[in-house]
Formats: C-alpha cells, structure tokens, sequence
C-alpha cells in the first residue's frame, strides 16, 4: 500500500485517504490528473474528453484548447479550438470532434490559456467504405476493488485496436466482501447522489491502467446495473448524468439514452442496446414483459433493417444466448433452476425470439452478440431454440443466427473468488456443455477480456487471461474461435479450411465427446509434420496409462482418437505434445 494525501480534490468521499497499490493520479500534468480520452468515433470525427483538477476556491469556467495532429509529437496540427471546463460537468469537458478524415490515427491534446498542456492522447476514426480488417476490444466487469486492471493495460498495448466496446460495470458501487484486493482506506460509500458518482468516477482514473487505456484508443461503452444503480429514478438520473460526465460517449440530443449504431463502413456496424434501464417496462403479452421497451425496440428493428454492412456487432450488457441448467446432475451454485440467469435475455424468450426470427427472417447473417455481467468468458451459438434437434446441429452449427462473445470479466469475481475449488469449476464446465450443445468455449474462473478480428470472409474471436491479484505485463490466449461468412456460427475446428494464426505453430482444438468413455477424439493442426505424444494425468500429477503417439500432418487438421478403455471415472488432464509445443486440456471420462 502507499499512502497519497488527496488535499486538492474537492472531492468529499476522497479528500482524505490511503490509496491501494498502483493508484495515484498524473500529476507530472497537473492539472489534467484524470487523462484524455476519446469515444464514439465516426468517419470524420470522434468525441474527446478531459477534466481539470480545481480546488475548492473555483467557481468560474475554465478554458480549454484542444489540438488534434496526424503525428505523436503533434507538429502537423490540423485542428484546433476551444472549449471549457465547468462546475456543472465536475470540471469535466466533452467535444464532440467533427472534419476529421475517415480510417485516420489523430493525437490530440488540452491545454491551459497559459499553455499548461495534458498528456497527448492518440484515437482512430471510423472507415467510410471497404476495409480488409477491423480489430475490436470487448470488456466488462472492471470492479476496480477486485483486483489489479493488468488487462486494460494489454489492451492498451494492442497497437492494432480500432474501438474498445465495454458493455457494463465499467464502474462498481459497492465493494464485494469476498474480493477485497484493492480497497482505499477508509473503505468508500456504496454512491447514491451525483456528487457521490461523481467521486466513484473519479477515483476509478487515479488507477494508471484505466487511463492509459482511455489514453490510446477510442472507447464505447454501455453502462449496466452497478454502474446506474439507484434506489428510485431520480438517483438513478444522476448515476446516469455522472457516467456521461465522465466516459467519452456521444450524448443523444437532451435524452441520456446509451443504446445508438456505430458505423465502421461497409464492413461493420456496431448496435448498443440496452438490457437494463428499460426492462419490465412494457408487457408483449399479459405475460411476457419486454427487456428492451417498446421504443427501443422498434428502433432496433429500424437499425437492423437500415444496416447494410457484412457482419454487424450487438452490443448488450446481458448475455444473449440460452444457459440451460435444467436437468442437472447436481445442485447448482448458479441460476433459479432452469437458466442460470433469469435476469438476462433467458428471462425474456419471446423478445429474444422476435428479435432473431426477424434476422433469420430477412436474411440478416453474420450476427455477433458481445456480452457481460456474468464475468465468465463464454462463446455461443445463438440458434433461436438450441435445445431442439430439429432446429438446431451441435455438431455443424448449422441453424445458429448468430453467435456470441463474453469476453469475461477485467477483475470481477467468478467461482474461485466465490469460495469453489477449482474441481467443482471444471466439473460445472462439463456439465454445462452436456446442457447447453450451443456452449462452444467456457471458462469460469479466469479473468480478461476478448478481441475480435473481422475481415470480409472471416471473424476470428480470442479470449485473453491476466492475473488480477498482482501487477503483471504478461497475459495468455485462452482460446480461438472462427465464424466465416453466411455460417452464422462459430466453426468446430476441423470442418472448414481455415489459416493458423500468425507467428502460432499449432492450433489444439477442445476433445469431443467429453465427458467420454473408451473412445476420445482431438482434432491438431500444425504447420510442420511431426510425431504427436499424448499422455494422460490424474487431478493430482500423477500419469495414468501409457503415453500414446500419433504421426501427424501439417496439410489440414489431424484427428486423433485416443484408446482410454482402462481409465478408470474420473476428471484427468491431458497434456498434448509436440517437437515444437506443448499444451494441455482437460477431460471427464465415464464408465
């Protein structure tokens, strides 16, 4: 811990406290101590953001130029203007940039009229026509109490991001008990009031993650329930007004609304919905309410039928796709019974139906739903019934409308932080895929975030993991996923040609069936032929059978089947080896 006197905020919650590790605000540019950032870009625009450190003398304006270049240093300046920090916004300023050129990398920067500069921020514009190739950023869940933002620093450092969509809980009201990593001293109020938000957002930026990552890419983000949460609407109004204080996202008109299209040219359109301010509003039939309201809706509809890009991003904070758990072997920790959330789109089947009848309907393909709020990192098919046959191949894919990404959550808890042996994590994992044959990739316990890159005739989605208990500049790949073209789900490796990633020698897709009994299979790709060593380890290290090898080729997907009819019931971990890797995945067998 280090201790850091705040005695220039005016700040009423943290005037006075002892900061966590890696928490203290930029004072090498007093006064914007809090960063830039930029938002909500368009193809000649973008919005940018600061705010001014004041002390409790000031009450007038605050004048502000900003200049917006083409180059780091900012010598070829090619906007200026000016605007102005006021009490009204918390000494926050918000333009929105327009001129500006399509698929363009700017660097701006606010000054002082004594000159008095920020650091230099760097944002992209939005493309105006065709695009080999657009790279995403998806986010949730960021509870800066629960642990260390590791991720928004590799974020920050993915040179390559055109947007980061954040879909919910970019900021948390309260402090979980069970995740007390980084907690001021004395511990803050759960916020009710603006100025109570308003201090809730401002120490958020004293954590030097956050505001790099704010710092060097345009972000879009949707609020969700910890980040508007209110007792009545009146309180829920000035989380609402805090959070536009404080984010980059381009106001509607006099209405606060969040849900709106960004448009990425011809090969992306980007639709924010909301799935938590208006639900339960309006009643589809005497039984069935609607998440969305009748107004959004119809404007959903109205975007959908507008939208003429190839592939189109979903933005929601609620995941989409069904997570069934009736029927389970066991008692859940999770879920009332039939779905594990009956507080996302699993508690309002016909709106959710309508929705993906209506892109079915009207030929809509390439259909990607980016999620949150349940902090595991998850990629689905989303078929409009996943649990019948008819509708519906677990094995091809072939029905899904669409598919979804979780990207999983920056810090916030998930089993393990919630008290479960990682056992009883990986044994939920294999029950929920016998459950959900939709389920195509999960994984509860680790914590990150998820990239999506998009090209004409392919998506490619990865899952990244970080430590969030210590400072750390490294993070694994979890997982690569496909979704060509017209597929509307994401490919089981092995079934469509598809080029390994760069500079990655192998690719070891997830053993099927699993659970499995005498007979496994795992499909390998590799781009150099070599022999294959497959050996198999209890849950406590120790080798069970003998290793088996395969002779593998590097011209397509190899399938291996795995000869297990001595091993006894029982979860193992298989470690899968080659001339030039190494890596392992883990399976139940049956009797």
């Amino acid at each position: 811990m280090i201790t850091f006197l705040l005695t220039l905020l005016c700040s009423t919650l943290f005037a006075q406290v002892q900061l966590p590790d890696n928490m203290y605000p930029d004072t090498l540019h007093h006064p914007f101590w809090y960063g830039v950032a930029s938002g909500d870009p368009t193809d000649s625009g973008v919005i940018l953001w600061t705010k001014v450190e004041v002390d409790l003398t000031q009450v007038n304006p605050i004048p502000l130029n900003y200049l917006i270049a083409t180059d780091a240093d900012m010598d070829n300046i090619v906007q200026t203007g000016t605007t102005e920090a006021t009490i009204l916004t918390d000494w926050t300023a918000k333009i929105d940039i327009n001129g500006l050129d399509a698929t363009t990398t700017y660097y701006y920067q606010f000054e002082l009229s004594d000159g008095t500069a920020s650091q230099i921020g760097r944002t992209k514009t939005a493309p105006s026509g065709a695009s080999n190739e657009l790279n995403f950023a998806i986010a949730s869940c960021s509870s800066i109490y629960s642990g260390y933002f590791n991720a928004y620093r590799r974020i920050a450092e993915r040179d390559e991001l055109d947007l980061v969509i954040h879909v919910g809980d970019y900021v948390y009201d309260f402090v979980d008990p069970d995740e007390q990593i980084r907690v001021p001293e004395p511990p803050p109020i759960d916020p009710l009031y603006l100025d109570e938000w308003r201090d809730l957002h401002t120490y958020y930026l004293l954590d030097p993650d956050l505001r790099l990552m704010r710092q060097m890419h345009p972000i879009a983000v949707l609020w969700d329930n910890h980040d508007t949460d209110g007792d009545d609407e009146q309180t829920t109004m000035e989380a609402m007004q805090a959070f536009h204080e404080y984010v980059p996202v381009r106001q509607q008109a006099d209405d606060l609304h969040l849900y709106r299209r960004l448009q990425y040219g011809d090969l992306v359109d980007i639709i924010f919905m909301d799935a938590e301010l208006y639900r339960n509003q309006d009643f589809i039939t005497p039984e069935e309410r609607s998440v969305l309201g009748f107004e959004q809706y119809d404007w959903l509809i109205n975007e959908i039928d507008n939208s003429t890009a190839q592939w189109r991003i979903f933005g929601t904070q609620k995941m989409f796709g069904l997570w069934n758990i009736q029927d389970s072997p066991i008692d859940l920790p999770i879920g009332n019974g039939e779905v594990v959330d009956p507080n996302s789109w699993d508690g309002y089947m016909l709106e959710r139906e309508m929705l993906l009848t209506h892109l079915r309907d009207n030929e809509k393909d390439n259909n990607i739903f980016v999620t949150g709020d349940l902090h595991f990192a998850l990629a689905l098919d989303i078929p409009i019934h996943p649990l019948d046959p008819d509708e519906y191949n677990p094995e091809t894919g072939e029905g899904s409308v669409g598919v979804e990404m979780m990207g999983g959550s920056i810090t916030r808890g998930n089993l393990d932080e919630s008290g479960y042996d990682p056992f009883i994590g990986e044994l939920l994992t294999q029950i929920s895929y016998s459950l959900n044959p939709h389920h195509v990739y999960e994984e509860l316990v680790k914590h990150g975030y998820g990239t999506l890159t998009i090209r004409p005739d392919t998506t490619i989605g990865r899952f990244w993991f970080s430590d969030i208990l210590q400072f750390a500049d490294v993070e694994e790949l979890g997982e690569e996923l496909f979704c060509v073209d017209g597929k509307n789900h994401w490919e089981r490796f092995g079934t469509v040609d598809v080029e390994l990633p760069v500079n990655e020698d192998f690719y070891v897709g997830n053993p099927f069936p699993n659970p499995a009994n005498a007979e496994l299979n795992i499909n390998v790709s590799i781009k150099k032929s070599q022999q294959i060593m497959i050996q198999l380890f209890d849950i406590e290290g120790r080798r069970v059978g003998e290793p088996q090898f395969f002779n593998c080729h590097s011209n397509g997907v190899n399938t291996l089947t795995l000869n297990n009819k001595n091993i006894e019931q029982g979860m193992y971990m298989m470690k899968i080896s080659g001339a030039r890797f190494e890596t392992a995945r883990k399976i139940i067998m049956t009797n």
